[in-house]
């Protein structure tokens, strides 16, 4: 009996070891096969952002491309080819227009692109105090902080230095407790002007007010450019850099933007913008004497935003382009994988 006893135990006993032994492998290869599909998903979704930024670069070369027939496109053709992008933008961009949310499909993928003049932007080194004063009222910064923030960049950008009587130069507290002294010179990009004494992210780029009871900030980035000549480009400016201009009445900015789709009333077509100053002086009835703020064919400076998409997954490039003599070129290039 007892043989049989210690037969059955040991019997008993193996099959527990076998039945771990089974349950440890199981969960190896569980483990396996979940590590298997983690660096699976992992390694599609590397395949999708690279192909999704080679998407993006297509866009900004197709956007070169339009850019490019801007400059020599045949003002002959009828309207039959307006139908197609390739003889309809160009003639827009040739008017000193902008192209937004143009769409071409690619395989499985897409790239949207706009194609900006930067005139529709102030150029933030070119700005006087009175445009300062309505873009922070724009961006909805509180009143008692921008004669410190006019004076400050003042400062910043000026050659001297001389205190204004709101602004800090290198000696300022502000300064020396950053280790770094005011620049003294144009500012060369819009994040800059996080170093500038009073300039903070919300201002910037927008966010809550300096208190609960004021209203959020807008961010005053969206309307400024360091490229250009000052003018603005009223082909293509919104409201609010429009309202930026010394003089000009809100109907007189209203009239502008309405204007922009030309006699026939309707966006997307040859006749969108305005040919000349002298064009949109006369079709809007505005102050004659905001004709040296105002631009409608200049298209030096453009800026492309290129977004590639594969199933889900986007990368973006923003970038500005310089057009000299029919050529062009990047001055500022940005890219990065979008969530």
């Amino acid at each position: 009996m007892s043989s049989d006893r210690r037969g059955s135990t040991r019997r008993g006993a193996a099959l527990i070891v076998a039945l771990w032994v089974i349950v440890v492998l199981s969960m190896l290869v569980g483990t396996l096969a979940f590590e298997m599909r983690i660096e699976a998903g992992i390694t599609s979704h590397y395949r999708k952002r690279a192909r999704a930024t080679w998407l993006a670069r297509a866009g900004v070369e197709y956007a070169r491309m339009l850019l490019l027939k801007s400059r020599r496109f045949d003002a002959t053709l009828d309207e039959s080819f307006d139908e197609d992008p390739v003889y309809l933008y160009p003639r827009l961009l040739a008017r000193g227009m902008g192209v937004y949310r143009l769409e071409q499909s690619l395989g499985d993928g897409v790239f949207r692109i706009d194609i900006i003049p930067e005139g529709s932007r102030r150029n933030v080194n070119r700005l006087q105090p009175i445009e300062w004063r309505e873009l922070l009222r724009q961006a909805q910064v509180p009143e008692d902080l921008w004669e410190e923030l006019i004076d400050c960049v003042g400062d910043w950008t000026d050659a001297d230095d001389n205190t204004k009587p709101n602004g800090a130069e290198s000696d300022d507290p502000f300064y020396r407790d950053r280790g770094y002294r005011v620049k003294n010179g144009p500012i060369d990009t819009i994040d800059e002007m996080l170093l500038i004494k009073g300039f903070t992210e919300e201002i910037l780029f927008g966010g809550p007010g300096p208190d609960p009871a004021s209203p959020p900030m807008l961010g005053i980035a969206q309307w400024l450019t360091t490229w250009g000549d000052g003018r603005v480009n009223a082909n293509n400016a919104p409201w609010e850099v429009l309202m930026t201009i010394p003089g000009i009445a809100e109907w007189e900015a209203d009239a502008i933007i309405e204007g922009r789709v030309g006699p026939d009333g309707v966006a997307g077509t040859r006749d969108d913008g305005y040919a000349s100053v002298d064009e949109l002086l006369a079709r809007t009835g505005i102050n004659p004497a905001l004709r040296g703020y105002l631009t409608v064919s200049d298209i030096r400076y453009v800026r492309v935003v290129s977004i590639g998409e594969v199933q889900g997954v986007r990368a973006g490039i923003w970038a500005v382009f310089r057009m000299d003599a029919g050529e062009i070129y990047p001055v500022f290039w940005r890219e990065e994988a979008l969530p």
